[in-house]
């Protein structure tokens, strides 16, 4: 079983994803303490200190030598230079992968997400995943929509409970 490592950065026309540093706190803190992003994530709103932490072990986050592993990427908006998001892939296998992202509220509805995810299912095709999952909370059509765009179908089996009780849903796509 060998490491993944992405090569990086990863770019689109608008988008960077790159590793995070450790000057990333306060555009990650926009983010993490808004309401209307975490009740999306697997974690909750955060405070300075509980963003500094998180930052801390995304800083830590740049290979996935085995499952349970993650790659966390910072996804910096070029024409500002500012983070304004974050991508994830969650190693489950060799071939097998769990998508997670993030984008601030101010950022969405302009096909940032959708971009920051092509470039980490184009990152991921290189490390030899064949498979990857997302888990989606009920209610979050966003995210729904975007994973349709993106090729990804609904397994019809529910993912386990979002961190307040809510149902989820998971979606596959079949990568090469």
């Amino acid at each position: 079983m060998s490491d993944w490592v992405l090569d990086v950065p990863l770019g689109t026309e608008r988008l960077e994803l790159r590793e995070h540093r450790a000057g990333d706190l306060e555009d990650l803190l926009v983010f993490h303490g808004d309401p209307q992003v975490t009740r999306y994530t697997p974690w909750p709103v955060r405070d300075r200190q509980q963003t500094g932490a998180a930052l801390d072990k995304r800083l830590t986050l740049t290979h996935a030598a085995g499952p349970g592993q993650a790659i966390s990427l910072a996804v910096v908006e070029r024409a500002s230079s500012t983070v304004i998001g974050e991508v994830m892939l969650m190693r489950r296998s060799d071939s097998t992968a769990e998508l997670g992202y993030a984008i601030r509220t101010d950022r969405w509805g302009q096909g940032l997400a959708s971009e920051a995810v092509a470039a980490l299912l184009d990152g991921a095709a290189a490390l030899g995943v064949t498979e990857v999952r997302a888990v989606v909370v009920d209610g979050n059509d966003a995210s729904v929509r975007l994973l349709g765009r993106m090729g990804f179908t609904e397994l019809g089996v529910p993912g386990p409970p979002a961190k307040d009780g809510s149902p989820t849903r998971t979606f596959a796509l079949t990568l090469g």
